[in-house]
């Protein structure tokens, strides 16, 4: 610490130099703005402005969490528990005006995972997890290229509870999740901004794969195949651009990579009146996983009566949605937002779930076929939020319903976050499922015997409530 920070600036001394920017959020919203800001200022190449007098921020986040689920027909005693603590620690580089260099890693811990745990259905659960969520440098190629290369995060979309158009993440955000933690995407991105029109224009070449397959080759001798993750014919290549019409901000863009059906995406958003309208548009021909059909005459509840094949066709899907601000006082104000999401690749029928489930051991395929909120063909959902209101200057709620129409079921939450001692949020959560059981928002009920894998008749208890509190704290 500084003499200033220690016994207090004179009044008279000049005004201390302003922090270092924080670190970019985790969802990816205003991340271009925080790596590009001031990029175009007029300073000469290479200078450090008072900003960048101390070039390197260090910090971080400690997020600890404990969860549990009341499931019918189980005592509390057995109902589940997980306690997931997480801290990212991050630091980032800006020597001067023109070059950012920022990593940012993460520890994930629980407790109550033995240390040698198996999922029921194969996959390997960790008690202790390190990851490299970001590592990325960005530089500007006389002031009108500006580059970002690494590990990054970029969020293409307008979605707030569904972003089909997301391409660059192979794993789809979870709604209901206070914190996105899902890890960045390795690529390079040239962004170009058009100013005389008010456009930006982008272009991507991504190493790693867009349906997050593992990369295989490097213990052999021969080279890999093109359609490898590891080979140099696999690395796809995007683009995006960003135009304004009037009022409207319209996004187009397009990525392609060897192995995958190239995939298209349309976003918008405008206002109407009072309302911020948005919608998205994705064409692509399936998904990343199998698709699974029931056999002529075969039992919906039996696993072998469903084949896998592929995806044969262009298979759209469309988000629409709106948000709306009312402020009831001068200071208070409540958002509230609505969306429909529909996806011709999802399904209808509810017996699939545990085919979808179990489809890495039926058919041997590892990429993921269950993913949640993106399985069904119909969703929609509905948010309010009220943050601060009136002298509760520190406390915020957020409702959330999100129903899977297709299958009848749904689930209601409600977010309560306190800031308490300054630096310390405070955050709970009750989730209730409601809807029909069996549904992939009130999963449970019995499976009956499966020659396939030769289990016999056993029950999932049906979800009932999801209990959580966490613990925030910025470092």
């Amino acid at each position: 610490p500084s003499e200033a920070d220690l016994f207090g600036a004179p009044a008279s001394s000049e005004a201390s130099p302003a922090p270092a920017p924080p670190p970019p959020a985790a969802d990816g919203g205003g991340r271009d703005e925080a790596i590009l800001g001031g990029a175009r200022g007029a300073h000469p190449s290479g200078a450090i402005s008072a900003a960048q007098e101390n070039p390197l921020a260090i910090g971080g986040l400690a997020y600890l969490r404990a969860l549990t689920t009341w499931n019918r027909g189980v005592p509390p005693s057995s109902w589940a528990l997980s306690a997931p603590l997480l801290t990212d620690l991050y630091a980032d580089a800006r020597p001067n005006d023109r070059v950012r260099a920022y990593a940012l890693g993460r520890l994930t811990y629980d407790p109550t995972v033995p240390e040698r745990a198996v999922e029921s259905l194969g996959g390997r659960a960790e008690q202790t997890r390190v990851q490299l969520d970001q590592l990325w440098l960005n530089f500007d190629v006389e002031r009108k290229v500006f580059v970002t290369v690494g590990k990054q995060h970029v969020k293409w979309g307008t979605g707030r509870l569904w972003n089909p158009t997301d391409w660059l993440h192979p794993v789809r955000r979870d709604p209901l999740a206070q914190l996105d933690v899902r890890t960045g995407v390795t690529m390079v991105k040239a962004h170009v901004p058009w100013e005389a029109r008010g456009w930006n224009l982008y272009g991507v070449l991504v190493v790693e794969d867009l349906a997050g397959r593992p990369g295989a080759g490097y213990a052999t001798l021969t080279a890999p195949e093109p359609e490898s993750p590891n080979a140099l014919g696999h690395v796809g290549v995007g683009g995006r651009a960003e135009t304004v019409w009037g009022p409207a901000e319209v996004g187009l863009d397009a990525v392609a990579q060897r192995g995958h059906k190239p995939r298209f995406g349309l976003d918008a958003s405008f206002p109407l009146g009072a309302l911020d309208v948005h919608g998205e548009l994705a064409l692509r021909s399936g998904k990343d996983a199998p698709r699974w059909t029931l056999r002529p005459g075969g039992d919906r509840r039996d696993l072998a009566a469903w084949q896998a094949g592929e995806w044969r066709r262009v298979t759209p899907a469309v988000m629409a949605g709106f948000e709306w601000a009312w402020k009831y006082s001068d200071e208070d104000l409540i958002r509230t937002g609505a969306e429909y999401f529909f996806d011709d690749a999802g399904y209808d029928d509810a017996h699939v779930y545990p085919v979808l489930l179990a489809s890495p051991l039926i058919s041997g395929d590892t990429r993921a076929a269950y993913t949640p909120f993106y399985i069904g063909r119909h969703y929609a959902g509905v948010f309010v939020n009220v943050p601060k209101p009136g002298s509760w200057n520190d406390t915020s709620f957020t409702l959330t319903v999100v129903a899977n129409v297709s299958d009848g079921s749904g689930v209601v939450r409600l977010d309560h976050s306190a800031l308490v001692n300054t630096y310390l949020t405070v955050e709970t959560y009750v989730a209730g499922h409601v809807g029909k059981q069996g549904g992939e928002l009130r999963f449970g009920g019995t499976i009956p015997p499966q020659s396939l894998l030769g289990t016999p008749s056993f029950t999932i208890p049906t979800a009932v409530l999801d209990l959580g509190v966490a613990l925030r704290v910025t470092l």
